[in-house]
């Protein structure tokens, strides 16, 4: 039965040689349109399903976190479907729960199960502790750009302290909006803020406890309800005052005593702008420096969205105020362009070599026509089967790739120059045969050693397809991606060879005595 259907497609393939090569070309065509809509990443989703939740709990230590906290959202996500292990880390006043889901699990309905749980469980947090977040969907390795930026030796104090304002207002929400951005992450620089410096003698002079001070800022921040007036068959709305942290206004703020003393905020404390209190530090090239990272989603394309946020982080450099230096840090996808670059780079010599090797011993051009034409297809076919199996274009992938194009090639040279040999030999005889009957001949004479060297490749590779956890999330597309390439050569030296050669080399003058096999 196959052999029936080989001989059938070799025959057709032949007798309808001209048909072939235009679907060839179509195919060829539609690759590397597939190619470019494919989406490009570093390293294949190695990593299962997972929920992140955040809980902000100002003033708790770790181990109130991890008690009050931690621990009962770790037990309330055990129980959830799918969920292959919960993870947790306390610390001072932010509480972080990572739940990971087995790889079956789709990332959407885990959320949605993580978010539904957190709803059952807010009332069981303390009261102090903001609800629990829910951090964006990020791709394992989801930092795609990062920049510095640095102000010059002689910038104030002032431009220092505005520095990380000035970014995140800048660049935060605009960079957001891109589509594929999960998350801008900025680092480094201060936080202004305005602090009261207490005068503690002055406090114990008027007889001022320090929950009265608390209480005396507290209530100048206040921002009271607003409400409707209807009179005269009119609606008038009323709005409270506009709470201000300017200097002044704290400084004039009331402070009572539990006795009934009454003063001004001022009278006992210094106001004055500051920074806040950092929590971690950036530089760049050993100076101070405020870094912004942009985070991408996952199965995103990442050139794409790298050339998107570039040119809109051109834009906005525009509006930063004098003075202040902008560098590029990192570039994800510096590494995607170096695998694309070996690849061509790899094509090209394969195709010199092979076009060199082939006319050195055949000397005929049309030989040299008939191979390479099976190394952009069967390449840009395998491809075609990749993005039909769901999976995307990556170091790995590339990498298999590589590898491929020096087998991809075997099969089309074998039916070549068996068809090239017979041909010759045909010419020699008192009464040739009909020089497309030769072909198929030839061509079934190679039909099972070209079938068993794809078989014996394909098993050989069998064992990276049992690779199981990261390992084989990360190597076994590199297999993938050779496979399906060495069977798209195998079904190209099946149908396009054999038509090229009926095209090519049925009237064509075979110089000298092929050396080859």
């Amino acid at each position: 039965m196959l052999t029936r259907l080989l001989n059938a497609i070799l025959r057709g393939s032949i007798a309808r040689r001209w048909l072939v090569v235009v679907c060839s070309i179509l195919i060829s065509v539609w690759g590397v349109l597939n190619v470019v809509q494919m989406p490009l990443d570093v390293f294949p989703p190695f990593a299962p399903p997972q929920v992140e939740i955040q809980t902000a709990a100002p003033g708790l230590a770790p181990e109130h976190v991890e008690r009050q906290i931690s621990t009962p959202i770790e037990a309330a996500m055990n129980g959830l479907p799918g969920v292959a292990e919960v993870r947790s880390a306390s610390k001072p006043g932010l509480s972080m729960v990572q739940v990971v889901f087995s790889n079956a699990s789709q990332l959407q309905n885990a959320r949605q199960l993580v978010s539904d749980r957190l709803q059952q469980l807010r009332t069981q947090l303390p009261a102090s502790a903001d609800s629990p977040e829910i951090s964006p969907p990020l791709s394992p390795l989801g930092t795609v750009l990062q920049y510095a930026f640095t102000l010059p030796a002689s910038a104030t104090v002032d431009e220092q302290l505005r520095l990380r304002s000035v970014i995140q207002t800048t660049y935060e929400n605009a960079l957001l909006a891109i589509p594929g951005v999960a998350q801008v992450t900025i680092y480094g620089g201060d936080l202004p803020q305005t602090q009261v410096q207490l005068n503690l003698v002055a406090l114990q002079k008027r007889n001022f406890a320090l929950a009265d001070v608390v209480q005396a800022a507290r209530d100048s921040l206040f921002k009271g309800l607003g409400g409707v007036e209807v009179a005269g068959g009119q609606e008038r709305l009323i709005l409270p005052p506009t709470s201000s942290t300017a200097t002044a206004d704290l400084e004039r703020a009331p402070l009572r005593s539990a006795t009934g003393d009454i003063s001004s905020l001022g009278e006992v404390a210094e106001i004055r702008p500051g920074a806040a209190l950092r929590h971690g530090e950036a530089t760049f090239n050993a100076k101070p420096a405020v870094v912004l990272m942009i985070n991408k989603q996952p199965d995103v394309d990442t050139p794409r969205l790298t050339k998107a946020v570039e040119q809109l982080v051109e834009q906005l450099n525009a509006s930063l105020p004098q003075g202040v230096q902008v560098r590029q840090s990192f570039r994800q996808a510096q590494f995607i362009d170096i695998a694309i670059r070996n690849v061509s780079e790899s094509l090209l010599r394969g195709v010199v070599i092979v076009a060199a090797v082939l006319l050195l011993f055949l000397m005929n051009w049309r030989t040299a026509v008939i191979t390479l034409s099976a190394i952009p297809l069967s390449l840009l076919m395998g491809l075609l089967l990749m993005r039909w199996l769901g999976l995307q274009l990556n170091t790995m992938t590339l990498g298999g790739l590589v590898v491929a194009i020096g087998s991809v090639v075997d099969d089309a040279i074998v039916d070549m120059e068996n068809c090239y040999r017979g041909l010759r030999r045909n010419r020699q005889l008192p009464s040739p045969q009909d020089p497309l009957e030769v072909v198929f001949r030839t061509s079934v004479e190679v039909r099972q050693p070209v079938l068993f060297s794809t078989l014996i490749i394909v098993v050989v590779f069998a064992p990276i397809f049992t690779l199981t956890g990261v390992e084989g999330r990360i190597f076994m597309p590199m297999g993938i991606a050779y496979v399906l390439s060495i069977m798209a050569s195998t079904l190209v030296a099946l149908t396009l060879s054999p038509a090229l050669c009926a095209l090519l080399l049925r009237r064509s003058p075979l110089p000298g005595q092929p050396l080859l096999g």
